[in-house]
């Protein structure tokens, strides 16, 4: 299907919506502002969609839209600051017990919350790359050269590596 057909927009939307807002939640931690920000970032799109903007990759282009949204209401926000001290994450739905309910929410924030004490640029690239984007789509929605994403994302791993082994002497 090719950006003339009139169900076009529709297809990327389905096809990355799940991406974006599981992109927007571990931006922004709330399950609620994340649906907002998903929404507000597709209706970003769909504006250069429709004013005939050339785009060669809305993938890549919706998740560049999404960072920046979601960055510019956490500044209008001060948002940051509170996803940071924040104690719960998404709870896990399998767990067999309250306690390990809990223990597995301590690891997923205290996992978050490393990640949040990244760089900036060594997270955005990390979580693209949990999502599965290849270097190259890292490369183009980050701004970042493709040749430097192995060495972003290895500086990333080896920090939060060091940070978890770090937490496990104590």
């Amino acid at each position: 299907m090719n950006a003339d057909h009139p169900d076009f927009f529709d297809l990327i939307y389905r096809e990355n919506y799940p991406g974006i807002f599981r992109y927007s939640f571990r931006l922004v931690g709330n399950s609620e502002e994340a649906e907002q920000l998903t929404q507000e970032s597709f209706k970003n799109l769909y504006a250069l969609f429709t004013n005939g903007t050339r785009i060669e990759d809305f993938k890549a282009l919706a998740y560049r839209i999404t960072h920046n949204v979601c960055l510019n209401f956490l500044k209008r926000n001060d948002k940051l600051k509170k996803i940071i001290k924040q104690e719960t994450c998404l709870p896990l739905t399998s767990a067999p017990s309250a306690e390990d309910v809990l223990i597995a929410n301590q690891r997923v924030e205290y996992l978050r919350q490393a990640i949040l004490g990244l760089s900036k640029r060594d997270q955005e690239c990390l979580l693209l790359y949990l999502e599965g984007f290849s270097y190259n789509e890292i490369a183009e929605i980050a701004h970042i050269r493709r040749t430097s994403i192995g060495k972003v994302l290895a500086r990333a791993i080896d920090s939060l590596s060091g940070i978890c082994q770090q937490r496990e002497l104590r």
